[in-house]
């Protein structure tokens, strides 16, 4: 099955990225790495008019704001904020 039409962005900065967020609402989706969204919308269980590519945007990548890895956790993979 292939994924819904929706339009994309990929916003420069944070800001940009908030703006859309708060201007689309509940139709829009944030895109940051996409191993459950994509399965996702090509089995059209989400389907949001508008996909905020979030991948690209300075700073939001690596550990910030995480001193310590979880105990629990095997590996301390990156994370967006």
């Amino acid at each position: 099955m292939k994924a819904p039409r929706f339009a994309y962005a990929r916003p420069a900065s944070v800001a940009e990225a908030l703006a859309l967020l708060a201007q689309h609402k509940d139709e829009a989706r944030v895109l940051a790495g996409g191993q459950s969204l994509v399965p996702m919308l090509n089995f059209r269980v989400a389907a949001p008019k508008v996909l905020v590519d979030i991948n690209r945007i300075a700073g939001l990548s690596g550990n910030q704001g995480c001193e310590e890895p979880h105990p629990h956790r095997r590996a301390h993979a990156p994370r967006r904020a």
